[in-house]
């Protein structure tokens, strides 16, 4: 009876320890927003323009501690939603994850989320908060968004890179 008591403790407490990982480190898949969406996380090595072929591309570089980024958040999130051809990920630069992540569910940005290391920032040339990038289908950039801007002049890059 007390090795069943002992297998079962020892049960419970894997259980529990795991359970406590998962809310203290977050899953590697993504994190839930308020709304229910889930917010797919990309490793900075991982993201690469030549993996989204086939469709225009449009990369935002923001920051949660960027007022212009936060001054634009609606209209990217309403473009976003607008236009389901185009793909979208946001790449934040200098920045947490537990930010960048607060920040995407704060507006409703439900696209892919890559939290920089410095490497995309610098291999992207980004000099400003925010800037946005946009690819056509072949992954040639076609326009650079720098600044808040907003939704007509998000649609009038994406129109470029189709």
């Amino acid at each position: 009876m007390k090795t069943k008591s002992l297998g079962l403790l020892v049960v419970g407490l894997v259980v529990v320890a795991a359970v406590v990982l998962v809310v203290v480190h977050g899953s590697s898949s993504g994190v839930s927003s308020a709304t229910g969406a889930s917010v797919t996380r990309i490793a900075p090595a991982d993201f690469a323009v030549a993996d989204y072929a086939g469709r225009p591309l449009v990369v935002n570089f923001f920051g949660s501690w960027c007022k212009y980024c936060r001054l634009e958040a609606g209209d990217l999130a309403r473009f976003a939603r607008a236009n389901p051809g185009a793909q979208v990920v946001g790449i934040a630069s200098e920045d947490t994850e537990q930010d960048a992540t607060a920040f995407m569910t704060q507006y409703g940005l439900t696209y892919p989320l890559v939290v920089d290391d410095g490497s995309l920032t610098a291999r992207f040339g980004i000099h400003g908060w925010p800037t946005t990038i946009f690819f056509d289908a072949t992954g040639r950039e076609t326009g650079r968004l720098v600044g808040a801007s907003t939704f007509d002049q998000f649609n009038a890059s994406l129109a470029q890179a189709q």
